[in-house]
């Protein structure tokens, strides 16, 4: 622990002699020349000191030992940044609230956006559960009144099909069987879309979900850092350690 203490305040000394500029330490050892933009939950923006209008850069909290600003403050990011498991790479919706019902999800939500996410439910297990049952997949996720309509609505057409069936084979006339065919045609329909509308409600209350958690949850780090204490004439770092609240 000393000997990084150390090295620490080896590189820092080394570079109060430059000029006004950040300094972006990378653990690989590049050093980078730069202008802090922004530094986010898992990231840090940057754009070269060479180049103050030029391109933005974007680099890894995890990459980074330290940061040295130009105002003679250090930051050093030892603790390793690890992806949250509800963290879905979307901004999150705040205009959220515990309780809300797919009716009103989907108007805020597109299923085609939703990227999973460790903690998620598996859509694709509603899908076939919706296939062997329509409307089973819905009922899983909540949605009662979706499912047992579409249960109640596949049962109803398969025993039509199966009353015109029968009455086809003692009717001279096709017109029972065109029925039957019909019946069992709406039934597979409405099973198929049984299995998309499950599919769908699943993504979309995960995405739900994902943003509660980032809502709704706080984070507690503690990590050390560099700061600089002015001793007479000279300034000198001093190591401590940080506790960072993120809500």
């Amino acid at each position: 622990m000393k000997k990084i203490i150390y090295s620490l305040i080896a590189i820092i000394a080394s570079m109060s002699l430059a000029n006004a500029q950040d300094f972006v330490i990378k653990k690989n050892g590049e050093e980078i020349r730069a202008k802090v933009l922004e530094i986010t939950i898992d990231e840090v923006k940057y754009r070269l000191y060479d180049e103050p209008d030029g391109v933005i850069y974007t680099v890894w909290k995890s990459d980074i030992l330290m940061i040295h600003y130009e105002s003679g403050r250090s930051e050093v990011f030892t603790q390793k940044v690890m992806p949250s498991p509800y963290y879905s790479g979307r901004e999150p919706l705040y205009d959220i609230r515990p309780g809300m019902k797919y009716n009103e999800l989907k108007l805020l939500y597109n299923y085609k956006d939703y990227i999973p996410s460790s903690s998620d439910f598996n859509p694709g297990w509603c899908g076939v559960a919706s296939f062997f049952i329509p409307g089973l997949g819905e009922c899983i996720l909540g949605e009662w009144g979706r499912g047992l309509g579409k249960f109640f609505g596949n049962a109803a057409l398969v025993s039509a099909a199966a009353v015109f069936t029968q009455a086809g084979f003692y009717s001279e006339e096709g017109g029972p069987l065109i029925v039957a065919a019909a019946c069992y045609a709406g039934a597979l329909g409405l099973n198929i879309w049984s299995i998309v509308d499950a599919v769908r409600i699943a993504k979309v209350k995960n995405m739900y979900e994902q943003d509660l958690r980032q809502v709704y949850s706080f984070n507690l780090d503690l990590y050390p850092s560099v700061n600089y204490i002015q001793m007479g004439n000279t300034m000198q770092p001093t190591v401590g350690f940080t506790l960072a609240l993120r809500f």
